[in-house]
């Protein structure tokens, strides 16, 4: 098979796509904008419906910079890509005191752990005369009122918060994690109340209150000095993103499934059904995408290779597959 430029439009329904965009990382805005320098690590959120508190953040970067390494429960400090149906770290890099700091991830794993979930989902019916129903603000402590704002707003999660339709049949629930103390909270093991009303919507809400059993993602992070100065960063950050360089030695076809996929030109992507073509397998390979593409068969959803880096005729550019069985 061969590829041809320009060969699927705006629309088409193409089971793979090379997409790309081009970086400029000659600046420290550069960097901050694809994510790769992070200015203000506190303001990353948690893996959590109810974020980590700044404080509990600004603990773990000080022990970080002041001991070498912290180990972390659920706080992505490293910027993660999408990559198939995982995902892989990004180059990430932070500043303290006038220096330039590489985060790396030293160790990660997964931790099955027991913890309490608060959830609520919408009735229908209205409460019986003698159900106990509070309406929204809730009254309650600063850490209750969070989770029920939360567990609130993940039910219309994508929509436009309660002015649609919810967007999912299961349960959603918001986990305690450890900067929420279960203990002290007086929704668990049940709250004092039957029935939430929104005041806006009044719509109703029973809660709903579970033990389940969770993995948790563990992270340990390390740090390494790469200068003093924007100019040593860049030069250093650039040497540990741009991992790939599609410059020389492509087949024509190869050539354009890349000019394709870098195009200004509408669809501005290189799309074709699969199994891939010989151009567009050369490409994947060389990107280092090939060895981990599984046959369409193999997905039931729409999945991501994204953020690999290389270099083309003289520019930087960020590529990505998409898969769509």
């Amino acid at each position: 098979m061969t590829a041809t430029a320009g060969c699927s439009g705006p629309g088409s329904l193409d089971e793979l796509s090379l997409i790309a965009g081009e970086l400029s990382m000659d600046s420290i805005q550069g960097l901050q904008q694809y994510e790769y320098y992070r200015e203000n690590p506190l303001k990353f959120p948690a893996t959590t419906r109810v974020d980590f508190t700044e404080d509990t953040k600004a603990q773990y970067v000080t022990e970080l910079f002041e001991t070498g390494s912290v180990t972390v429960q659920q706080w992505p400090l490293v910027h993660r890509s999408q990559w198939g149906t995982t995902t892989v770290p990004r180059p990430t890099f932070l500043e303290r005191d006038g220096t330039y700091y590489q985060v790396s991830i030293a160790d990660e794993q997964q931790l099955e752990r027991g913890r309490w979930h608060f959830a609520v989902e919408r009735v229908e019916e209205t409460p019986p005369d003698d159900a106990t129903v509070v309406e929204t603000p809730v009254n309650a402590s600063s850490q209750d009122k969070r989770i029920i704002e939360a567990a609130m707003s993940a039910v219309y999660a994508g929509a436009d918060d309660f002015l649609g339709e919810p967007e999912f049949e299961d349960l959603q629930t918001v986990q305690y994690h450890q900067g929420l103390d279960a203990e002290a909270s007086e929704l668990i093991p049940s709250p004092p109340f039957d029935y939430i009303k929104h005041q806006y919507s009044e719509e109703y809400y029973r809660p709903i209150t579970e033990q389940r059993v969770v993995s948790v993602p563990v992270w340990t992070y390390t740090i390494n000095g790469v200068g003093s100065t924007q100019a040593e960063l860049i030069d250093h950050a650039k040497s540990e993103i741009v991992t790939h360089d599609l410059t020389d030695d492509l087949t024509g076809g190869a050539q354009n499934v890349v000019e394709d996929a870098i195009s200004e030109e509408n669809p501005r992507r290189y799309g074709e059904s699969a199994p891939p073509s010989d151009p567009l397998e050369e490409v994947l390979t060389r990107l280092e995408i090939a060895a981990d593409l599984q046959p369409i068969e193999a997905y039931s959803e729409r999945i991501d290779f994204k953020d690999v880096v290389a270099t083309y005729d003289g520019s930087g550019y960020s590529f990505g597959l998409i898969v769509s069985p």
